[in-house]
Parts: C-alpha cells; sequence; structure tokens
C-alpha cells in the first residue's frame, strides 16, 4: 500500500543522456528505452522541450494561465456535443484487451505486439500491464501515485506531476461533475495540426484532494484536447511530462484516439499511439472492452 503524498514519488531522475525518456514511457520493453534514449534531437518546441521526431506536428505544449474563474462558453459547448456524440451514459471503470505495439526508432520493420491489458477507474486510476517475454510488466496509476513494476520485480516511480495526468484523458470528460467551480475551460477555436484541423481546447483541473504548493497556489493539471469539429469525437490530447528532476525540462505527450466503437450503447476509443517529444513511442490496439465491472482501487496499487 502507499501513503498520497505529492512529494514522495519526485525525487527520481535520470541521466541527460536519457532525457528523451521518460517514466510515462516505461511501460515499453526495456531494449525500446534504449533506443529512445540515443533517439537525436532534431528540432526545439520551446526553451523547456526538446522535438526528437516527426509525428503529431502541429500539436503544442500545454500552458497554463493564472488560476482564475474562466469556463468558455465554446469550450464548455465542445464538451457537451463530445458526450453527445459518443452517448455517454454510466462511466465507472473500463477493461480493454488487445495488442501493443512498441515502436522501435532503429528498425524500420516495426517490433513485435504484445498482449496487453489496461485498466481505468473513474479518472483518477490507471494500469497498463504488458505481456513481454521475460514476464509481465505493470504500470499503476492512483492520483498523484504512479510506479512501474518491471518484469524482474524492479519499481521504478512516476514523478508525481506526470501520474495525476493519467494515462489517457477521455475519462475526465465523463466525468458527472464536470467541470466543477475549480476547473478552468479555455477555447482556443479552430487549429490546424498536420493536413488535419481541430477544435483544440484547454482544460486545467485541480489535483484530488484540492492540494497546494509551498506559496499557496493549487496544484493543477493542464491538458489540452483535439476533436473532431464535425463529429467531435476526441482525437487528440497533450500534456507535458517531467520525467525527471529537478530539471525544468518539459516533455510533449500527445495521445491519439481512433477506432470508437460501441460499447454497452457508449462509443469508446479502440486505438491508442502515444508520442513523445514527437516519437511514436507505441499504439495499443483493444479488441474486447468492458465496461463498468467494479474494478476496485487496490488493482491499481502494489
Amino acid at each position: 500500500m502507499h501513503q498520497r503524498n505529492p512529494q514522495t514519488f519526485r525525487n527520481w531522475s535520470l541521466s541527460p543522456s536519457h532525457r528523451v525518456w521518460s517514466a510515462r514511457a516505461s511501460t515499453l520493453p526495456g531494449t525500446l528505452a534504449l533506443c529512445l534514449a540515443a533517439v537525436p534531437i532534431h528540432g526545439q518546441q520551446n526553451t523547456f522541450t526538446q522535438i526528437a521526431g516527426n509525428a503529431d506536428q502541429g500539436i503544442v505544449l500545454p500552458q497554463s494561465v493564472p488560476f482564475a474563474p474562466r469556463q468558455d462558453a465554446g469550450a464548455l459547448t465542445e464538451i457537451q456535443a463530445f458526450r453527445s456524440a459518443i452517448s455517454l451514459s454510466t462511466w465507472e471503470d473500463m477493461q480493454g484487451t488487445g495488442q501493443l505495439t512498441p515502436t522501435s526508432v532503429n528498425s524500420a520493420d516495426g517490433s513485435n505486439s504484445y498482449n496487453a491489458t489496461i485498466w481505468i477507474r473513474g479518472r483518477h486510476d490507471y494500469r497498463l500491464d504488458v505481456e513481454e517475454p521475460n514476464g509481465t510488466r505493470s504500470q499503476r496509476i492512483d492520483g498523484e501515485y504512479g510506479a512501474t513494476q518491471h518484469a524482474g520485480g524492479k519499481m521504478k516511480p512516476m514523478d508525481a506531476r506526470d501520474a495525476v495526468a493519467g494515462l489517457v484523458a477521455f475519462p475526465a470528460l465523463m466525468q458527472a461533475t464536470l467541470p466543477g467551480s475549480k476547473v478552468m475551460l479555455i477555447d482556443h477555436g479552430l487549429a490546424a495540426a498536420g493536413s488535419a484541423t481541430f477544435h483544440r481546447i484547454t482544460v486545467e483541473t485541480p489535483w484530488p484532494g484540492n492540494p497546494a504548493d509551498a506559496a499557496g497556489n493549487p496544484l493543477t493539471t493542464v491538458t489540452d484536447l483535439y476533436f473532431n469539429p464535425r463529429t467531435h469525437l476526441l482525437i487528440k490530447s497533450a500534456i507535458a511530462v517531467f520525467g525527471s528532476r529537478p530539471s525544468p525540462e518539459q516533455m510533449l505527450e500527445v495521445v491519439t484516439y481512433g477506432g470508437y466503437r460501441s460499447v454497452n450503447g457508449m462509443l469508446l476509443p479502440h486505438s491508442y499511439r502515444q508520442s513523445l517529444n514527437g516519437q511514436i513511442l507505441w499504439t495499443l490496439q483493444l479488441n474486447q472492452v468492458q465496461l463498468n465491472s467494479g474494478l476496485p482501487e487496490a488493482d491499481f496499487q502494489f
């Protein structure tokens, strides 16, 4: 069991040669971690974010704004349109099984696929198990706590800021309490990314329990959401991840959602692709999804 202390899981660091590698990607086979560590830096997103690949061009690093009550009508309308588009009904938890395919940057032939299972409970609990040749690697997130257990039993904790952001963004949109008085909603209008145009909104939410930093400012997570302006389905989400401390460098993580299919009458994405600093890390294709099976919180803890 663990204690919910936001500072507990922030004190691990990576060497400078591994600065494009993050605990966020540690659900992947160890050989891929070494490949990503060697990715050359090709460009620069801003002062803090180095771009290592060409995926998700046009997606920008989310930015926090001075915390004050702000809920743009256009952003709220888009969220409501998304809920309507997927026929949102009861959302408690989700379990999906399928294949996770890591992307090797050193091979044009692709990589092996591994059996994988993802669990989501509410909006703050996540678990992703990947069955590697030498055993199961498990990443578990429960609020601001997060860690990965390697097949050999070695544990690697996550930065609390990364853990609280979760693995995917859409569960936050399922909550009946959204937006709530403490959630910021910012409408950026239409935004081009690659060859597509999206409706981009920013959602800034307080951490569970509403903790504050040393200056008394609320700790928040900032997520940019990119919706198809015609279907109103969520296509991409973007967050800043930290991976190591005390380095101020932030990395851009983008999750792309696709393959929406009906589960108990509700449309849910069945394909997921995660990129870090423009480098595709993995794709996850689900072939079976179950909803509201009553997953216990203990399943998301070590």
